[in-house]
């Protein structure tokens, strides 16, 4: 290759590496969800920038989560997402706090997290207080901050139950216990350290052929956004879908009303 080749390759790179950051950084709204006539151009985890006009039809419903949480545009009509966002910040920054204080965990995740409805007291509706969490009955890859703790999520929380964990390419087999109304337990680092990259399996005791797996990725604490729009695509773009649904449904309102 020749220096002048060289020189446009590099700046062909750092235009792309360019734009990209872009794209990103100007993100003002991320889909959560879409149904309806035009639900093909508004998939799972596309962005929308702040400039981007949403043109629904008839039937349309599309489920977005902006910078303080989610917003629902129905159709027919063209939506903006320019418009301020009045709404209070603090639940996206807290569900992206770190998990480094065990006791806050307890108060929280592990002993009932914020459920909805009145008096549900059998965790079938219960949200997790963090997203940095394992699904334990789903998998797939797992974000957490580095130097953070992870703890593990199940949602049927009514009896107490009984797991296996191990890497996935074998080893050592650590039990765990799942307390009664316990719906996250700490992981077990002192006898199997979580490592980032490597594939880790969950067996149920009572059903030992059903096998949950998943991935740790370690995400550096500095850039972890409070934002939850920002916080959504970082879940997307390193591939932790279960923690990005989690973010969505945990900032959804009830009733939330489009422009």
């Amino acid at each position: 290759m020749n220096r002048a080749t060289g020189r446009t390759l590099a700046a062909t790179l750092a235009l792309a590496l360019g734009l990209a950051v872009s794209a990103q950084a100007f993100a003002q709204a991320v889909v959560v969800r879409s149904t309806g006539p035009s639900a093909v151009n508004y998939p799972k985890g596309k962005r929308l920038s702040a400039a981007e006009q949403v043109t629904l039809q008839t039937g349309d419903i599309v489920t977005v989560l902006d910078k303080a949480g989610t917003r629902v545009l129905r159709g027919a009509g063209t939506f903006s997402l320019t418009v301020a966002v009045n709404r209070d910040r603090g639940g996206a920054a807290l569900l992206a706090r770190s998990l480094s204080n065990p006791a806050s965990v307890r108060a929280g995740a592990v002993r009932g997290g914020a459920v909805r409805g009145a008096g549900d007291d059998q965790g079938d509706t219960v949200m997790p207080v963090s997203i940095w969490l394992a699904d334990a009955e789903q998998g797939g890859t797992v974000c957490v901050p580095r130097g953070s703790d992870l703890y593990l999520w199940r949602s049927e929380s009514a009896k107490r139950s009984f797991s296996w964990l191990t890497e996935a390419t074998g080893g050592e087999m650590v039990r765990m216990q799942w307390p009664p109304k316990t719906v996250g337990i700490a992981w077990p680092k002192t006898m199997l350290a979580p490592q980032e990259g490597r594939n880790y399996r969950i067996y149920d005791e009572a059903t030992p052929d059903k096998v949950t797996e998943f991935q740790i990725i370690m995400i550096e604490p500095e850039a972890v956004p409070a934002d939850a729009a920002s916080l959504g695509t970082l879940l997307l773009d390193n591939g932790c879908k279960a923690q990005f649904d989690w973010l969505a449904a945990s900032l959804e309102e009830d009733e939330p009303a489009a422009p």
